[in-house]
């Protein structure tokens, strides 16, 4: 079989070599352009409403939507009722601030007179702008940009009663139409005449708004990463997290990662915070994309992986691909939950989405792209939601395979004790810099029938670790220590033959039996040396 990068740059120089640069496929994500003459009187916008289609240039020939798909083009092609937005009157008035995002979606930033801030995020977009520039009028700039085509672009509008439902934090997007407007400034020929999708920005104080929780404080990924990595006193709220994750799993949104998150924060102690998950950027949901012969193939020679469309079922194999992007931050916020928390949360969220709220969900649609694609997409959802147990228990044991357990920068005391069963208790405790046991702040145990490798970092400060065992671990356990002054204990012969240890040479203590693996070098990967290394492991903005 043809590996999956050889049959990538294959298809890119076949692509470039169809048609040079060329004004055929030049692109833009506004749906009317800006006129020769713009009044400067500003018209009346108020309870004005415009009828046109998010993107006439997705319908294609029969013989392109052939090989390409159909996706979602009737919708993207359907003209849609949608409202004027008037920035003089609307949320009592906004000022725009700055132009935003990724290169593939315009992006507008604005804020109202108390300093409340939205974004406006254009509803078609501009894959193609990732390539480079003597590509981006290409016949495969062409090609990546149709590909949008399988997204529903007015799916984001059925989730705040869903998410609502299931007790998780939301955005609440609204359909707008940005006109021409002169208030816009010098922002008016980047995002005047487009169809865009408007929503609080989730950043500073949202104690107002109950969406994101009435936090007084909404933190980036990169914050609340940070903060968890250098204080032991900080956490995520991972039964709410793992709430996010099975709604996202549900929708089939193949896009999580990291800088696809923000986070509520509240001070439980002082300076001690808990982070509570609030998604965005739901672009990539209720995917239909493996209905062409040629994105089938790509998918079957694993290009995007991730790129999964949406079905009533998902093996495990398709679970664990649609979930990459997502992966680094599951392992770190996840690996708090056992089985059994799993099974109860998907149990309640299964209950939580009712027929009745997911068919409510989708009158927030236009009427005519209700009518398209809602009715598909319901009964699949319906299906999912049926077997969401099933893939809450495929998805955990993915998971549990291989398991990191990581401390902070602080000074941290794990205690690793294998029992009678084979089971392993890992219990990880704050301490002060001589050793004084503070509190718990981590426990699980780990079945050797779940989990081959379990890993532990404690990063930065002096840690502790001692393994305890009256019989041999059925798993591997590997230590990394990080900075600071180390000890490594045990007395038990047993554990040592699974038992590897990684650390530098310097000033640490390690009171182990000879069997044990000990991996002794001052030249240390960053990502496992402290909490400034571990975040090169994120997708931070």
């Amino acid at each position: 079989m043809t590996h999956p990068s050889t049959l990538y740059i294959f298809l890119l120089i076949l692509a470039s070599s169809l048609a040079s640069c060329s004004e055929r496929f030049t692109h833009s994500v506004h749906q009317v352009r800006q006129p020769d003459h713009i009044p400067s009187q500003v018209p009346d916008y108020a309870d004005s409403t415009v009828t046109l289609a998010a993107g006439e240039h997705y319908g294609r020939s029969r013989l392109h939507t052939f090989f390409y798909g159909k996706h979602y083009r009737p919708a993207w092609t359907t003209p849609v009722e949608v409202p004027v937005l008037d920035i003089g009157t609307a949320y009592g008035g906004l000022k725009p601030l700055q132009m935003g995002g990724s290169r593939q979606t315009i992006n507008m930033r604005m804020e109202d007179s108390t300093g409340t801030e939205y974004v406006i995020r254009s509803l078609d977009k501009e894959p193609a702008s990732a390539l480079p520039q003597k590509l981006q009028k290409s016949y495969l700039a062409d090609l990546i940009r149709d590909a949008t085509s399988a997204t529903n672009p007015y799916a984001p509008l059925a989730l705040p009663h869903m998410a609502k439902a299931i007790g998780i934090h939301y955005l609440e997007p609204e359909l707008v139409y940005v006109p021409h407007d002169p208030r816009l400034g010098e922002f008016m020929d980047k995002m005047g005449g487009t169809v865009a999708l408007m929503e609080r920005r989730p950043t500073d104080n949202q104690s107002d708004y109950s969406p994101m929780g009435n936090s007084e404080q909404v933190k980036s990924s990169r914050s609340a990463i940070t903060e968890r990595l250098t204080d032991n006193d900080s956490y995520f709220d991972a039964r709410l997290f793992l709430r996010s994750r099975l709604f996202d799993m549900l929708l089939g949104d193949w896009s999580r990662h990291e800088d696809n998150w923000r986070w509520a924060e509240t001070e439980y102690d002082e300076n001690a915070y808990v982070y509570e998950a609030i998604p965005r950027d739901r672009d990539n949901i209720f995917y239909k994309m493996d209905d062409g012969p040629v994105p089938w193939l790509l998918q079957r020679f694993g290009v995007k992986p991730n790129f999964q469309s949406f079905k009533k079922s998902i093996n495990a194999s398709r679970l664990e691909k649609l979930n990459r992007s997502g992966r680094d931050l599951d392992e770190l916020i996840l690996v708090q939950l056992e089985w059994q928390d799993w099974q109860e949360i998907a149990d309640s969220v299964q209950h939580a989405l009712t027929d009745e709220v997911i068919e409510q969900a989708f009158s927030a649609l236009p009427d005519t792209i209700a009518a398209l694609t809602a009715e598909s997409i319901i009964s699949k959802l319906k299906s999912r939601r049926d077997a969401l147990p099933q893939m809450a228990r495929n998805y955990y044991t993915t998971l549990a395979r291989q398991v990191q357990v990581v401390g902070s920068d602080k000074h941290e005391h794990f205690e690793v004790e294998v029992m009678q069963n084979g089971n392993v208790l890992v219990q990880v405790y704050k301490t002060l810099k001589d050793g004084e046991i503070q509190k718990l702040i981590y426990e699980r145990v780990f079945l050797p029938s779940e989990t081959r490798l379990l890993e532990l970092y404690g990063l930065s400060g002096d840690d502790e670790f001692i393994f305890k065992s009256d019989s041999a671990p059925k798993l591997k356990i590997k230590v990394w220590g990080g900075a600071g002054e180390d000890k490594y204990e045990t007395n038990s012969p047993k554990i040592a033959p699974r038992l590897h240890i990684y650390d530098s040479r310097y000033r640490n203590t390690v009171e182990v039996p000879n069997k044990t693996k000990i991996h002794l070098n001052n030249d240390q990967r960053a990502q496992t040396f402290n909490a400034e290394g571990w975040l090169l492991r994120y997708y931070l903005d």
